[in-house]
């Protein structure tokens, strides 16, 4: 009986995280959609759209190695609680910008409420699931990533069709501080304090707290974090320009880029979700932790690679499509495996701020990615170049993944040699 209901907690805890980044998504990718409009209301240049898109990631970056400690310290529920009340509110209000720089400070308020997601998701999955089982329930719950952005595009591009951009930021806004509620009543844990293992899982488990300038010293934090910066450097040009470049160089009208730039987030929903299984799977069949998440994402990120900067010379729509739906297909299906290595690597204690770390890395290339991609776009009006240094970037953080994060623990639950594994 115990173990059923811890069973049935554990996958809400899952379904939250997964509403979660639903949620979240739909607002990245809510101005994606609306940026075409708003360069013209607001005679925005690309180069100036590219800090506006990365708006929301300045905040999100900049805080990131101060929300791990402060999940590991208060707990997932009350952190990411008043997180999504913060990225609601600030969502609703975008509208009552009057500039660029308008925009770029509502966006910052929702990067500072995002912040708290990953870290408080990391931490959650670590308590309740035990090594072999992390990529899969990591898979699953940032499948909700690519459901939201799928979803938000077609959702988004009708309500800009029909009412305006300002009800774009409305009705997300809404559904969000709808979710925020159901986190807070819902959540299984209502705890304020530190998370670690359920009390049956922690007996070999070393539950003491090591600082962030700590878990630094050790080449794996880099790794993961460099790694994560490849990750998600190609991941937020999809994102923010993805709409633009569909309407901008495929020449697409906004209803037809509502469903085409949903493609590549609706194969990231399968990617995600079987990259995470198959992760797991490989550990259940005898492949060491280290072998099977390293060979998880070089695979998928190299493959990714190879199909962006196909993408980026193709002179056909159809086949452009094409290959950058298989490469967030691709690219998402290491999300699992990437995500579960700073779990397995950190005694519980410190899960959030490791995940912390590698997100930090992470979140300097998301940010990087439409500033680029958008003094690319005005320098060459195309999005050749910008492909092709996604692709690049992507190479390097497959690279570090594989040969600079070093082994990882093989016991069945994962992080039970502590720092010493990082």
């Amino acid at each position: 009986m115990r173990d059923k209901e811890e069973g049935r907690l554990k996958w809400r805890i899952v379904a939250l995280c997964w509403g979660a980044l639903v949620m979240t998504s739909m607002i990245r990718i809510s101005l994606g959609i609306a940026a075409p409009t708003l360069m013209k209301e607001f005679d925005i240049s690309p180069s100036t759209m590219g800090y506006v898109l990365s708006g929301w990631n300045w905040a999100y970056t900049a805080l990131q190695l101060f929300v791990g400690p402060l999940v590991d310290q208060f707990g997932a529920w009350m952190v990411l609680g008043v997180g999504a009340g913060v990225w609601s509110l600030s969502t609703i209000a975008l509208p009552l910008a009057a500039s660029a720089f308008g925009l770029f400070m509502f966006r910052a308020l929702f990067g500072i409420g995002h912040s708290m997601l990953i870290p408080a998701q990391g931490s959650s999955i670590s308590r309740w699931f035990q090594s072999e089982q992390r990529s899969t329930a990591l898979g699953f719950a940032f499948s909700g990533s690519q459901v939201g952005s799928f979803v938000g595009a077609a959702v988004c591009a009708f309500i800009l069709s029909r009412f305006g951009w300002q009800s774009i930021f409305y009705w997300i806004g809404g559904a969000n501080l709808v979710f925020a509620l159901i986190w807070i009543l819902f959540h299984p844990e209502k705890k304020i304090g530190p998370q670690v293992k359920l009390d049956h899982q922690a007996k070999t488990e070393k539950t003491q707290r090591v600082s962030v300038i700590s878990l630094l010293r050790y080449r794996s934090a880099w790794g993961l974090a460099f790694g994560q910066m490849g990750y998600l450097y190609a991941y937020h040009v999809f994102l923010s320009w993805l709409p633009s470049y569909l309407i901008m160089e495929r020449n697409m009208s906004v209803a037809l880029t509502g469903i085409f730039a949903g493609l590549p987030f609706l194969m990231g929903i399968f990617g995600t979700i079987g990259g995470g299984w198959l992760g797991d799977a490989l550990i259940r069949r005898g492949f060491g932790h280290t072998t099977s998440r390293k060979m998880v994402v070089g695979v998928g990120m190299m493959a990714a690679t190879i199909m962006v900067v196909s993408a980026a010379y193709s002179t056909q729509t159809w086949l452009a499509i094409t290959l950058l739906t298989f490469c967030m297909g691709a690219l998402r299906a290491t999300t699992g495996s990437a995500n579960a290595m700073p779990i397995d690597l950190a005694p519980s204690a410190s899960v959030a701020s490791l995940v912390s770390i590698q997100n930090f890395g992470g979140n300097l290339g998301g940010l990087a990615a439409p500033i680029v991609t958008g003094y690319i776009l005005a320098a060459t009006g195309s999005f050749t170049g910008a492909l092709v240094t996604a692709g690049a970037v992507m190479c390097f953080g497959a690279f570090s993944y594989v040969f600079i994060v070093g082994r990882l623990p093989e016991e069945d639950v994962g992080g039970a040699s502590g720092a010493d594994s990082v």
